[in-house]
């Protein structure tokens, strides 16, 4: 492989804070973009969690700052941001991971749960978006924004995840408005929307046969692991997607055009 395609698919260097790092399909991403030689700000709402993949990276010999937060607080997320300023001085590429998906039916579900449910995987994807792409602004070389929506952004899951449904569909939205505001400063603005992802949160799921067979869902055959998620994120936040922005990349194994 020529070194100029390498280059392509080089972020070695650059900064980057991920949310919602301390497990699952956010714990995947960071650990990719780490062993690609990013370093990071690992946030998370669990600070052993957060500490727990921060230590791995650095480990294996990359750079990290664990942080502890609240995606969907205003303060937190601005403190996040002053904090990975101090840490590496800028903020490359933002990967908008954290995310909740209760189950309650329309007709059981309090309204607070609503209000959470759309108050963390919708507003603070906003509240990242706002003020990581202020940094950037700032920066004066662009960046890279990357949400982290999914298939049901496209089509209701089963009864009982309106919420969720209703909020990564407003998270691809939000990335398709903010990709127009934000190209004149070189900042692109993407999604990837997964399909069903096996993590500790829905390992249970899947051993109870909620999901149903992959062999019978999946053309590809398989459920996706957090890994799958982050090479597609590495790919967004490379130079090889640098005519790319309010697009959003489907990795579902084909199971949405099934």
């Amino acid at each position: 492989m020529s070194s100029a395609l390498v280059k392509r698919f080089d972020v070695a260097g650059k900064i980057g804070l991920v949310t919602g790092a301390g497990k699952g399909i956010g714990r995947g991403v960071a650990l990719t973009l780490a062993e690609a030689g990013m370093s990071l700000a690992v946030q998370d709402l669990d600070p052993k969690a957060a500490g727990s993949v921060a230590e791995e990276i650095i480990g294996a010999g990359g750079k990290a700052l664990p942080i502890t937060g609240d995606a969907s607080d205003q303060a937190s997320v601005e403190d996040s941001f002053v904090r990975t300023k101090q840490e590496f001085g800028r903020l490359d590429v933002l990967v908008n991971n954290a995310g909740i998906y209760p189950y309650n039916e329309i007709l059981d579900m309090p309204v607070e749960e609503w209000d959470t449910v759309l108050g963390l995987n919708l507003r603070g994807t906003f509240l990242h978006t706002k003020f990581g792409a202020q940094l950037m602004v700032d920066g004066g070389n662009g960046g890279r924004i990357i949400n982290i929506a999914s298939v049901k952004s496209f089509r209701p899951s089963d009864p009982g995840f309106s919420h969720y449904d209703v909020s990564k569909s407003g998270v691809v939205m939000l990335t398709q408005a903010a990709a127009l505001e934000f190209a004149k400063h070189r900042i692109h603005i993407n999604s990837v929307a997964p399909g069903v992802v096996e993590t500790d949160g829905t390992r249970d799921m899947i051993k109870e046969g909620a999901f149903g067979d992959p062999s019978d869902i999946v053309p590809l055959g398989r459920w996706a692991q957090p890994s799958d998620i982050g090479d597609a994120v590495l790919f967004l936040a490379g130079p090889a997607a640098s005519y790319i922005t309010g697009a959003t990349l489907v990795v579902d194994g084909g199971s949405l055009v099934k």
